[in-house]
Order: C-alpha cells, then sequence, then structure tokens
C-alpha cells in the first residue's frame, strides 16, 4: 500500500485537491487535523494526560478541552508548549497508525494524507510520497482576503506566518500548481496520474 501526503500553504487550495482527490478515485483521505482533535476528544488518553499535565482547570465544565485556556498557556511558555507537543503528537500518532493498519488489512492501495504541517512537523517520513499544492503569493493574498474578509496585510502576514513554499518545494516529490480554475486542477492532477499512475487519469472527468 502506498501512503501519499498532501500538504500546501494557506489559500494554496490544498483542500480542494484533497476534494478532488476524494470525488475522483474514492480513495480514503486521512484527515490530520480530524486524528489531532479525537487525540483530545472527551474520555481519551491524550486528554486525560493533559489534565495531569496542565491541571483540571484545562477542561471545561463538559470536560472537554478548554482549547483558548491551553493556548494562552503554550504562547506564553515555549515548555509547556513542548510538553504538550509530546503528549499530543504520540496520540495523533497512534490514532494514524491504526487507520493505516485497518487500510491495508482491507487490501486497499493507495491513501492520502491531508495534512497542512507535513514539513513542518517532519511528517513526510510517515508517508511514501508527497504532494504539495502551490499558488502564486499574489493569487492567495486575493483568496484570503476574499475568503477571510480580511485586508491585504493581514492576508500577506498570514501568509509570512507559514514555511515558505520555496522550502517546501525542496522537500516535495510531487508538486500541483493550483493557480487558476477547478478544470485546471483536475487537469493538473490528471497530468499526475497520466505520468505515475497510467490508467486512473481517465477517472477525473
Amino acid at each position: 500500500m502506498k501512503i501519499i501526503g498532501v500538504t500546501g500553504g494557506i489559500a494554496s487550495g490544498k483542500s480542494t485537491v484533497i476534494r478532488v482527490l476524494k470525488e475522483c478515485f474514492n480513495y480514503p483521505v486521512i484527515d490530520a487535523d480530524k486524528l489531532a482533535r479525537q487525540a483530545v476528544e472527551p474520555g481519551s488518553q491524550g486528554l486525560q494526560k493533559i489534565a495531569e499535565a496542565f491541571g483540571e482547570n484545562c477542561l471545561n465544565e463538559k470536560d472537554e478541552l478548554n482549547r483558548s485556556l491551553l493556548g494562552e498557556i503554550i504562547a506564553e511558555d515555549e515548555e509547556s508548549r513542548k510538553k504538550l507537543n509530546a503528549i499530543v503528537h504520540p496520540e495523533v500518532k497512534r490514532l494514524y497508525d491504526e487507520l493505516i493498519n485497518f487500510y491495508e488489512n482491507n487490501g486497499v492501495s493507495l491513501v492520502f494524507y491531508d495534512c497542512p504541517l507535513l514539513f513542518e512537523t517532519n511528517l513526510e517520513t510517515d508517508v511514501d510520497e508527497t504532494m504539495l499544492v502551490v499558488a502564486d503569493e499574489e493569487i492567495r493574498i486575493k483568496r484570503i482576503m476574499e475568503r477571510d474578509g480580511v485586508s491585504q496585510e493581514l492576508a500577506i502576514k498570514k501568509i509570512a506566518m507559514q514555511m515558505t513554499d520555496d522550502e517546501k518545494i525542496k522537500r516535495a516529490d510531487i508538486i500541483i500548481e493550483n493557480n487558476g480554475s477547478l478544470d485546471d486542477l483536475r487537469m493538473a492532477i490528471r497530468v499526475y496520474f497520466n505520468r505515475c499512475k497510467p490508467g486512473m487519469a481517465h477517472m477525473i472527468d
């Protein structure tokens, strides 16, 4: 079974690529953000460990993670951030491995891993190939402004907070450019499958 990690910066169109891959190819997609939420949901080992490490006040009245309070704690203390990551990351990895084993045991040949911070957290070692979705910065700025209703200045700041595309491109196996329409994006994905997965590109219509 092959695992392809899919990533991309803010407003690159990674989510649209994931949607095209799921709708056109019907392959399973593991969502890293969903795993992170599951890792700290009520009753989970992850949430219990967080409560033990940071105190019961990190839980709200519903015994759910008080994200705003915990966010304040780790924003002010680097050691606390490292402590939290040391709890959450292994739990996410455990959930990821469970899904990989499930798909492998059920004869699935290809799985996509939707992971926004694939390179930032050095998780490319967990996949066989990496697919990076990129778009020109001017287009990304415009998308953020339209989507979030923010100023150009804030849109630029949001992009600047992330690892640059140039850095990611050096580490990526597959580059999908997303500067145009949805049809253009489907064509880019079709080109990839024509080149690397012969006989499957016809599935994109």
